[in-house]
């Protein structure tokens, strides 16, 4: 029987589905909102921390968006300078980072991972300065030749985050502010935020760089030990503000007369890149779209999502997707990996609440 949800019932099924994954342990609280052509339905659930205390979520608090980073602030980013005519997408990487010593991958491995380098840096990262990241990096040997696999890679966008510091001159955490969420009004939206209260909690941390329940701080490791600004992890962001950012997108990247993005760049995103598909499927099982992941088996945005979209998941139990076909948006924030991260229950939950909403909104 269709639900037949609409504005007038959206919020409640939406909440529904996200109090019963709070009940399950799937996260302690979560903000989200659903944009459509004319609105936002946002909402609230649960609570940012459970310890050393409870508090209470509201719909301002401030989420680790772990790797939504990289589509949010670095895609985002690259895609500017590309309209700018500073870079190229098939300009090696080595051009930009000498020391970077694979001639043959470009910008566009990395945003559409099949640079062949592994996930991230290995071995403990607690000790490890800014310097020692890079020289991982850079020693870092690639698993398959480049072109040839489709495989996730935190440290792609970590190069490409280092990129668009050296193209702009600007460090990325200015960039992403002065060129991005400061003109699409997004003011909480930033790397190394300021008001740390507001934030929601992550993991509980127990070593030689931070003492306790992590929070403020990027929940990642890689980029907490560059700082907490990189190209992969490290933004903090509210609900209300990705929506900012969501609309942008179905407006053609221009929100209250501000052009973040060009119509043909942002056309650009939604082209698929390059797909693996299994032996018998019509639907990929992993696709890459320009440093969004396209509609997959096992999509986080379900199973009615159109091809004409794109979507991607934070490690912390973030997720956006947004269907050009539909003209609708969403974006769910939570902090799953609080208390512990030994918890994966939230992977159903974004697909189930995308589903519902696909199969059954209507104007």
């Amino acid at each position: 029987m269709s639900l037949n949800i609409n504005k007038n019932n959206i919020n409640s099924e939406i909440e529904k589905i996200l109090n019963e994954a709070i009940d399950d342990g799937a996260f302690p609280g979560a903000t989200y909102a659903f944009i459509t052509k004319d609105h936002v339905y946002s909402g609230v659930v649960g609570n940012r921390e459970l310890f050393p205390k409870i508090i209470k979520n509201d719909i301002n608090t401030i989420y680790d968006m772990a790797s939504l980073t990289k589509v949010v602030a670095t895609t985002t980013s690259v895609m500017q300078l590309l309209e700018d005519g500073k870079i190229r997408l098939f300009d090696p990487v080595q051009y930009y980072l000498p020391r970077f010593k694979y001639p043959k991958i470009t910008l566009w491995h990395l945003l559409v991972h099949t640079s062949g380098l592994p996930e991230g840096i290995g071995g403990p990262k607690d000790e490890l300065s800014e310097e020692d990241v890079w020289n991982k990096i850079y020693e870092t040997e690639q698993r398959f030749n480049e072109g040839s696999k489709i495989m996730y890679s935190d440290i792609n966008f970590i190069l490409l985050g280092k990129i668009v510091e050296l193209v702009s001159g600007e460090k990325l955490n200015d960039y992403v502010v002065n060129h991005i969420f400061k003109p699409l009004k997004m003011f909480d939206t930033s790397y190394l935020p300021k008001d740390k209260e507001r934030c929601a909690a992550t993991e509980l941390r127990n070593d030689k760089s931070y003492n306790g329940y992590v929070k403020g701080f990027v929940h990642d490791e890689t980029s907490f030990a560059l700082g907490g600004v990189a190209g992969h992890a490290g933004l903090f962001s509210t609900a209300l503000d990705v929506s900012r950012f969501i609309k942008m997108i179905l407006n053609e990247g221009e929100l209250d007369n501000e052009r973040i993005l060009s119509k043909e760049t942002v056309r650009m995103l939604y082209k698929t890149q390059i797909a693996e598909f299994d032996s018998i499927g019509n639907i990929p099982v992993r696709a890459r779209k320009l440093g969004w992941q396209a509609h997959e088996t096992y999509s986080n945005a379900g199973d009615y999502i159109s091809d004409e979209s794109i979507m991607h998941t934070g490690f912390t139990g973030t997720n956006i997707w947004i269907d050009k076909k539909r003209n609708l948006g969403f974006v769910l924030l939570t902090n799953r990996v609080h208390p512990t991260r030994n918890n994966t229950k939230h992977m159903r939950v974004r697909a189930r609440l995308a589903n519902m909403i696909l199969a059954n909104w209507s104007e």
